[in-house]
């Protein structure tokens, strides 16, 4: 089963079954997340001509590399725009953010300051997802990909994540409080 899992994040995310470091693997994931989010109305990504915003939040190794692996990557046939900060409050500007390990006060910073209204906040940090954050992205112990859903955190957000993702969620957060929920 798990074999299975990671094959189709292989699949899915247009990686092949190549042998991918971690970082790769990370970075097409979250090339390709916007396409799996039912986003909210008000979203300026809506927007034909609106520039997909992905920022890197601390980790600057991550953020070079990233901007290296998908340089001449678009989405909607627009570049991407990457951003790197060390401030969460920066985070307000971004479609999707890339927080790594982030501490549970952090995590507690960003729900209190309404961030995950603003951005997709995706961790690798054990609690993430549990503690409110939208996705957690990490390696299990079989080194296989998987994602853990916090559901409460996308309507939130007002979006929501389609349903051919969210099946192969390892773990889904929040599922009782969100309207409609499978």
């Amino acid at each position: 089963m798990k074999w299975l899992m990671a094959s189709f994040f292989l699949v899915y995310f247009g990686l092949g079954f190549a042998v991918e470091t971690e970082e790769r693997i990370r970075s097409t994931i979250l090339l390709r997340l916007p396409g799996v989010i039912y986003w909210s109305p008000d979203s300026d990504f809506n927007k034909a001509e609106t520039q997909y915003r992905l920022c890197i939040y601390r980790d600057r190794d991550y953020f070079n590399f990233i901007k290296d692996f998908l340089r001449d990557e678009t989405v909607k046939g627009i570049k991407i725009q990457f951003m790197f900060t060390r401030s969460l409050e920066d985070l307000k500007n971004c479609h999707v953010t890339y927080v790594g390990e982030i501490s549970k006060k952090e995590i507690e910073k960003a729900i209190e300051n309404n961030l995950l209204k603003e951005t997709i906040f995706v961790a690798s940090s054990k609690y993430s997802a549990e503690m409110g954050l939208h996705l957690r992205l990490f390696v299990g112990a079989e080194k296989t990909v998987d994602i853990e859903v916090n559901q409460k955190a996308f309507a939130t957000n007002g979006s929501e994540l389609k349903v051919g993702f969210l099946k192969h969620a390892k773990k889904v957060y929040g599922a009782g409080d969100v309207k409609g929920d499978l």
